[in-house]
This record gives structure tokens, sequence and C-alpha cells, in this order.
């Protein structure tokens, strides 16, 4: 794992979906008289969600969980939704993905940290590097820096690619806050597929 130090801000209310996700296992057993393929294809295994979260869905087939109630807009950002805490706007999630750049995962992210942080007064990369992310490489990126109002903002980060596509997830509140997000982000990297 290669550890950096590091920001991505990728928001529309969505019914709420049943409560699973899935994660990869192993595809069946043959049945007698097949021929076994070289490597078996992962099958889908529903996961329940987490009390107080609900599935919502995302761009280009991503889906994933976020606290029930949040209200869900569409993002700034190409393919991108935003999750908001109803009671502090200041916190939420963001999710999404579109194609990806033809720069290398890793090296496109390093790039948008440098235009980021010159934009951001006060920008800290707390790390930025890659990693595995159900089976893929990803890029896992988390940082601080100072808000125009006072006071700072911590978010965190993932990014990989499939089918073309870059996904990612994202969570930020005000760094005094961290503490009570940090778990919400949890449930995104453990709930959100592809």
């Amino acid at each position: 794992m290669v550890l950096l130090n590091a920001p991505k801000d990728p928001v529309v209310a969505l019914p709420q979906a049943p409560s699973v996700t899935y994660v990869d296992a192993p595809g069946p057993e043959p049945t007698p008289g097949e021929t076994t393929p070289a490597a078996p294809s992962p099958s889908r295994v529903a996961m329940p969600v987490p009390a107080g979260y609900q599935r919502v869905s995302g761009p280009n087939g991503l889906v994933t969980a976020i606290p029930q109630g949040w209200v869900v807009t569409r993002s700034s950002g190409p393919a991108a939704m935003q999750a908001t805490d109803p009671t502090d706007p200041a916190r939420y999630v963001r999710y999404g993905g579109a194609p990806a750049p033809a720069a290398g995962l890793l090296e496109s992210h390093l790039d948008y940290e440098r235009t980021f942080a010159a934009a951001h007064p006060g920008f800290v990369r707390l790390s930025l590097g890659t990693t595995t992310y159900h089976g893929t490489q990803a890029v896992d990126w988390e940082f601080e820096h100072d808000l125009a109002g006072g006071g700072r903002r911590h978010a965190h980060s993932m990014y990989w690619r499939s089918g073309g596509v870059e996904f990612f997830i994202y969570a930020a509140a005000p760094a005094a806050r961290w503490a009570e997000t940090e778990p919400v982000y949890d449930t995104l990297v453990d709930q959100t597929t592809p």
C-alpha cells in the first residue's frame, strides 16, 4: 500500500430501497459433468443494511447506504449525488461514478490534490495512497482544510474503477464533528457496490 497524504468533493430524495447490500461470494459449484471454469466468477450475496441506514442508488449503478432521513440531491460534480444531514448541512456524503479519466488512478488524484490544495487555505493531507477496495485497486484520501467562515473541514474519500467508470464515496464534516461522521463513512465503505 502506498500512503501519501490528502480531497474531493463530489447531492435528490430517493425512495428507500430494500435494506440489503451485496458482497462477493464464490459462484456455485459445477454440476457433475460440467467443466470448471479457470476462474469462477463471483455471485452476489445479500448483506443487511445497518439499523438507522437506508439503501440508495447512485449514478452508473453505484448502490450504497446512507443515514435514514438524510436529504439526497444531485451534487455539483459529474455523475455525483449528495446526502446531507438535515440537522447540520455541513455534514454530508457524496457518491457516484463517471467515465474514468485517461490518467492512472493514483496519478489523477495526486494532480487533483495539487489543484484542490491551492484553492483551499490551510489544506493538510492526512493520507493519500493506494489500497484494495472490495478486491479492486483504489485510492484512499483523507484531508482537512480551513472553512471560509472559520473552523476546519475533515473529509475522507475512496476512488476505484470498474468497467471504465471511476466510482467514489466521500464524507465530510466540520473537523470537530468528524468522530460522529466517521462511522457514516465506514458504512459507505462496507455497503457500496460495485
